[in-house]
């Protein structure tokens, strides 16, 4: 069970209306001077819900947001940056200490699995408890406009980058490893990674660019989409705990589906979308 630490969050809710959808905000305070705002669209919704958390994939986004029109549903998405970039990684600073989480790694019950995925990246500080509850709390009320719901699509964009020698120090360089794929989830030189631990089951297309590709913790949508001939990863029943919302999800017995494409293919990331919803029930 997640902890609350009621005294370091504020709901602010404002209601708005965009292109017809329903809006609703609700601010989060890591600190006094750094919050999350989470952004709900449609929320009445009950059939299905969307999430996107990484606020930097924006790609991901917009594709959710032109799906809504055909096929409904609720869509949740993460805002934090407070500079002109946008940014993956959630940052906030306690005590001249500043703490940075990848917001698809603080969904777990497991304390350690969370400190370890909060980085200290300035500052003499540590990873407390009271940091931990933070980031519990964070979790737990992104999760809370998701629970109700059976069915959930993930919307995630990746570089799709070979892996490549980089500027270490003056004199280093070290090997930068490839991004995030399909290729991912398969055993390389007879050595397992978290995600090939969590691979029941893959199809890959050839045809088929490696940066797009579904990951599903069901044996029936996985058939589906093997069906449509696109490339998609099965997620086993005991997937190795990252904090990642795919395996939180599956621990929940929610239905859980995440669309992942390169970044900046929007248009083929609604193409996804659609071969999904045309292709399963």
């Amino acid at each position: 069970m997640i902890l609350r630490l009621t005294f370091m969050l504020l709901w602010m809710t404002s209601v708005a209306c965009a292109s017809d959808s329903l809006i609703v905000v609700k601010k989060v305070m890591l600190s006094p001077q750094d919050s999350v705002f989470i952004h709900v669209i449609n929320p009445e919704a009950t059939s299905h819900v969307f999430v996107h958390v990484h606020e930097n994939e924006e790609a991901s986004l917009h594709a959710a947001k032109q799906i809504l029109p055909f096929y409904g549903g609720k869509l949740v998405t993460l805002i934090h940056s407070t500079d002109s970039i946008k940014n993956r990684n959630i940052t906030f600073t306690r005590e001249n200490t500043i703490f940075q989480v990848d917001p698809n790694r603080i969904f777990t019950a497991d304390t350690c699995v969370l400190k370890k995925n909060i980085k200290v990246i300035h500052g003499k500080g540590e990873v407390t408890p009271e940091i931990i509850v933070t980031v519990q709390t964070l979790a737990q009320d992104v999760w809370s406009e998701l629970a109700d719901f059976d069915f959930i699509i993930a919307v995630h964009n990746n570089k799709n980058e070979a892996a490549q020698l980089v500027k270490a120090d003056w004199f280093h360089k070290k090997l930068e490893p490839a991004s995030f794929s399909i290729v991912s989830y398969i055993k390389k030189n007879d050595e397992s990674s978290d995600s090939n631990l969590s691979c029941s089951d893959i199809y890959v297309n050839a045809d088929i660019n490696d940066s797009e590709f579904f990951i599903v913790n069901q044996k029936d949508d996985f058939d589906q989409l093997v069906r449509k001939r696109y490339n998609v990863v099965l997620q086993n029943d005991q997937p190795v705990d990252d904090g990642s919302l795919s395996v939180y999800s599956t621990i929940h017995r929610k239905r859980y589906v995440n669309a992942e494409a390169k970044m900046g293919r929007t248009e083929e990331q609604v193409r996804m979308l659609h071969i999904l919803f045309d292709g399963i029930k």
